[in-house]
């Protein structure tokens, strides 16, 4: 048996007693169906990276899942069927229901929070489980509903984002964002806690999900910031760009405006680490000259289980994946001992098995419990910025934002530490 099953094994021989479907390995169980869990993934479209490593991620889950098994004498199995969403809402829809048609009523996904909110009335009104691992709207906080959320609600991100800004030495915000669920709430979010902090946040750019020419947009941003470059400096000023993969074609457009790049862009968790990005010559270049800082639900490397499981993952990907891949690979075990602990066809019964089994569950992302809302209770966030090293483009952690301490938030910059009230 690897390596990888025998720290879990603790966390879940309850889950696997009470179910009674592993038996020891003197005597292996006749009960050997497998277990099928549904995976919503954005293979393909604006979010296709944060999908391919969730994938990456999940495929490796199983594989150490079915490892336990195995070590137990069990039969059982667990297969997972991922479905691509593009990154639509309504292909999300339309495949949350093929699911559904299979008789799969747990669902790994969707990753982001416009598909999340698509789908939410049907995986209801249909006893569906979802577990999303990368939906941060603060909208989609709801408390008992059929949606869990193993990341943390952008009201984090938006505190964090906008604390680090003003620690950076900004004063003045110019927001561009996707006018859906998750964008406007993660604005919405840094627009008030930036203002507290006493900042300015200027008139926003918005933009449609599907637009795929945001040239006049870029161009209106430019028009923006030569203003306030005008009345403010150069280095109080700056750009937060709340975007998806469509950043890269941004930078590109963006890179012809000599203002936009004297001042400084700051990014969210829908662009950090994105593969696109840094293979972009273009895209990558600006993203360094700008000192683009994003920010994303952090990794916790201190952490066992993630240096057991992590440079597989890592191998397997090829680079660095998005730290909601490490949240996919805790979500398939979650999911897969809440099958077995469940009462068939009993989505309250799956409810009490998610949040029982999240309580205890230490996994390579960390402490999966959850809050009222069924959304991670923990944060801590990374902000990760574009280098270029032998014509080579990289994404580098810049800084680490962790969780309040008496009172403070800790932010530290290599060897340096700040408390911030």
């Amino acid at each position: 048996m690897k390596k990888t099953t025998y720290f879990l094994i603790s966390i879940f021989l309850l889950a696997t007693f009470l179910s009674g479907c592993v038996e020891s390995s003197e005597g292996a169980t006749s009960e050997s169906e497998d277990i099928i869990i549904g995976a919503l993934l954005p293979l393909t479209g604006d979010l296709a990276s944060i999908g391919e490593a969730s994938q990456v991620a999940i495929e490796v889950s199983a594989s150490d899942i079915n490892g336990y098994f195995s070590g137990l004498g069990s039969g059982k199995n667990v297969e997972v069927i991922i479905k691509d969403t593009e990154s639509d809402p309504a292909t999300a829809l339309e495949q949350l229901k093929a699911l559904d048609e299979m008789g799969i009523h747990i669902v790994v996904g969707p990753q982001a929070s416009d598909e999340a909110e698509a789908v939410l009335e049907y995986a209801t009104e249909n006893d569906i489980i979802l577990m999303s691992t990368a939906s941060t709207a603060p909208s989609l906080a709801i408390p008992g509903d059929n949606l869990f959320r193993f990341v943390p609600d952008d009201t984090n991100q938006g505190m964090t984002l906008a604390t680090f800004m003003n620690e950076e030495g900004t004063d003045v915000v110019i927001p561009m964002y996707r006018n859906d669920s998750w964008g406007t709430g993660l604005a919405d979010e840094i627009r008030k806690n930036f203002e507290t902090l006493n900042g300015t946040v200027l008139e926003s750019i918005t933009y449609d999900s599907d637009n795929t020419d945001l040239s006049s947009e870029v161009e209106a941003l430019n028009e923006k910031v030569v203003t306030a470059i005008s009345e403010n400096s150069e280095a109080s000023v700056a750009v937060l760009l709340c975007s998806f993969g469509e950043a890269t074609d941004i930078f590109k457009l963006a890179k012809e405006y000599p203002a936009l790049s004297e001042v400084d862009w700051y990014g969210t968790d829908g662009m950090a680490l994105n593969k696109e990005l840094i293979n972009d010559n273009e895209a990558a270049a600006f993203a360094a000259e700008t000192n683009l800082k994003a920010s994303m639900y952090g990794y916790v490397i201190a952490n066992d289980r993630y240096q057991e499981v992590g440079p597989r993952i890592e191998e397997k990907l090829g680079r660095t994946p998005e730290s909601y891949a490490l949240t996919s690979y805790d979500a398939l075990w979650i999911a897969t001992f809440a099958d077995l602990d469940a009462i068939p066809d009993n989505d309250q019964s799956v409810k009490m098995a998610i949040n029982t089994l999240s309580d205890t569950y230490n996994g390579i992302s960390g402490w999966t419990i959850l809050n009222e809302n069924g959304d991670r209770k923990y944060w801590n966030y990374d902000i990760w910025t574009v280098t270029e090293e032998d014509g080579s483009n990289q994404w580098e952690l810049y800084a680490k934002i962790l969780l309040p301490v008496q009172n403070n938030m800790m932010i530290v910059r290599g060897g340096n530490v700040t408390f911030v009230r």
